[in-house]
């Protein structure tokens, strides 16, 4: 077609205009095609703006490039189209390419985003300057940016208008691996942006239900405060839209929650919702009391404890006194209901002061239902009668050489430990030594070296290190055989009470007199942290710590019905100074009289 152009109006043909860096991607089809039909009527009014291309005799579209292709598309490449020559840099042509498709309409967000992006890199990450060369408002601004969280399928069909904007502000608070999939399926099914958010809220958590800190939540780009602040479409304020990162988190604070009560229980679980897990609450009365004194060992015991739940509907919830063992303490309630009735009807027999003891079990015909000592007490037992038995076999020489005899006759004589035995031995004769390792014959020479006077104690300590090596049940056989009282070897420390929760402690003071001999000051002692209230119980003036022994160190005696069943034998263990086993205990006589009275 012929053309009138203004004199002072440049053309250019459009084999010498190239693309330039437009921030536009997608070109509607149908748009096209109704400017092709108006540029075959009347051509290219408005000019193309454009920039020279250095090195070349080319120019790049500044702005135009619809207009461009378009006549491409309609008349050839030599076709003469007006255009506006800008000398400017990289930076500010595509500012202008920006705005002037903003103006335009019909530029996809998506396609805005990344311009304003690579623009604000430009910025080095200056918004206001940003928002300024574009054209824009900060607020305009920050929703296109907000836009970034989508992922590139996304983006894309955002560009493409196959999704619409409210689509792609709700995807932006989905997990980025998430986004995908539901893209997919709303595309498959034609989902509207109201059904969509509809569904995205199921999914969501909500922060006022979080039992950990949500202090961090706030600058997060999964809260849904987020896009609620910038984009038209979100699920609303107080929403995390991670649910997995929250879950995570929810897991995390029940632990710690339970990690902050193993302190005060010996027993906490953490219940999960596919363990149908049922309380069984312990107190002292009620439906399922077992009597306060009862209520008070129960403390004590390694079944008793609280449990932390993760379940939905009540994760973090705490509940505690509860029993871990249903057998247990539904024959302590039966105790405990079958001595009610009895003192109801005024059978003397009965005792209405205190919980059933062994004893009046017995008479009611029940029964008897004992405490489990924690494992890490029986370890620590167990050594610790380990030790006794070797400082009443170094001061029982004549019992000593009787368990000596009977060792090698039970074909026992391989219980005895080198390693204790070497400890003793180099405390009378430091130069010698004692290795399972080394030849016969070595010993034998070091032992020909020995000071005779020395012989009789060091033969002695053979047995003594036996104590080390024997079974748990032979172990009781030696504490038997050698009447060790207790009251004569245990301390009270604060090793020993460290190994208790406040729980245990509790029961642990009651039963040995040290929470009546505190008084009023037990109540703020226990209140506190656990290390205060250890050295609030060793420290009560006028308590008789030596001789006062607690049940869990005890050994049973025979024919002790009612004793504690013995747990299985723990590994052997060093001594605490391993030179105690050469040592005779000072106040232990050397045949004590059988029958000693048990604190």
């Amino acid at each position: 077609m012929t053309q009138t152009r203004h004199p002072s109006q440049p053309t250019l043909p459009i084999h010498r205009i190239v693309q330039g860096k437009n921030p536009r991607d997608y070109f509607d089809p149908d748009e096209m095609a109704e400017l092709e039909q108006g540029i075959r009527a009347v051509g290219v009014l408005e000019p193309l703006v454009v920039r020279p291309v250095l090195g070349t005799p080319d120019y790049a579209i500044i702005a135009g490039e619809r207009r461009w292709r378009a006549a491409r598309n309609v008349f050839g490449d030599d076709y003469a189209v007006p255009v506006v020559i800008k000398e400017v840099g990289d930076e500010t042509a595509e500012a202008m390419a920006l705005i002037e498709n903003y103006h335009r309409a019909a530029m996809s967000p998506a396609e805005e985003a990344h311009a304003a992006q690579r623009q604000l890199l430009r910025q080095r990450g200056d918004k206001a300057e940003t928002a300024r060369l574009m054209g824009w408002s900060l607020a305009v601004l920050e929703r296109r940016l907000g836009l970034l969280a989508c992922s590139p399928a996304v983006l894309q069909a955002l560009t493409s208008r196959r999704i619409q904007l409210g689509h792609a502000e709700l995807l932006a608070g989905v997990l980025p691996d998430k986004q995908d999939g539901v893209l997919a399926g709303l595309l498959a099914q034609q989902v509207p942006v109201a059904v969509l958010k509809a569904q995205l809220g199921r999914y969501a958590r909500r922060l006022a239900d979080a039992v950990f800190d949500t202090t961090g939540c706030a600058d997060c780009a999964h809260n849904s405060a987020r896009q609620a602040g910038l984009f038209a479409e979100s699920l609303g304020e107080g929403y995390c839209q991670h649910p997995r990162h929250y879950e995570e988190l929810t897991q995390a604070a029940v632990h710690a929650r339970a990690e902050t009560l193993r302190e005060e229980f010996p027993n906490v679980r953490i219940v999960e919702a596919s363990e149908g897990f049922v309380p069984l609450p312990v107190a002292p009365d009620g439906a399922l009391g077992v009597g306060a004194p009862q209520y008070t060992a129960c403390q004590g015991c390694q079944s008793f404890g609280s449990a932390v739940s993760a379940m939905a509907g009540s994760v973090g919830e705490v509940t505690r006194s509860l029993c871990f063992d249903a057998a247990c303490h539904s024959q302590k309630v039966a105790v405990w209901r079958k001595a009610q009735r009895r003192s109801a009807s005024g059978d003397r027999a009965a005792d209405t002061a205190s919980a059933p003891t062994a004893r009046s079990a017995r008479a009611a015909g029940t029964r008897t239902v004992t405490n489990q000592t924690p494992p890490r007490v029986v370890a620590y037992r167990l050594a610790a009668w380990r030790q006794w038995v070797a400082r009443a076999l170094m001061a029982q020489p004549v019992r000593n050489q009787r368990v000596l005899i009977a060792l090698a006759c039970s074909g026992h004589a391989g219980d005895v430990r080198a390693t204790e035995y070497g400890q003793a031995l180099r405390k009378t004769a430091p130069d010698a030594g004692c290795s399972a390792g080394r030849e016969l014959a070595a010993h034998l020479e070091e032992a020909d070296r020995l000071d005779a006077a020395h012989l009789e104690r060091l033969v002695q300590a053979v047995a003594a290190s036996a104590a080390f090596g024997v079974s748990e049940r032979d172990l009781l056989a030696l504490l038997q055989y050698l009447e060790v009282d207790e009251r004569r070897y245990f301390q009270w420390d604060d090793k020993f009470l460290a190994l208790f929760t406040m729980s245990e402690l509790e029961s642990l003071a009651a039963e040995v007199g040290l929470r009546q001999a505190m008084g009023v000051r037990f109540k703020a002692a226990r209140a506190g942290r656990k290390p205060a209230f250890i050295a609030a119980l060793l420290g009560v003036g006028g308590f008789a710590y030596q001789g006062t022994v607690p049940a869990a160190m005890r050994y049973p005696r025979a024919g002790d019905a009612a004793s504690e069943p013995r747990e299985p034998d723990a590994a052997p263990s060093d001594a605490k100074d391993a030179t105690d086993s050469a040592e005779p205990a000072d106040a232990v006589p050397d045949t004590p009289r059988r029958g000693a009275v048990e604190s």
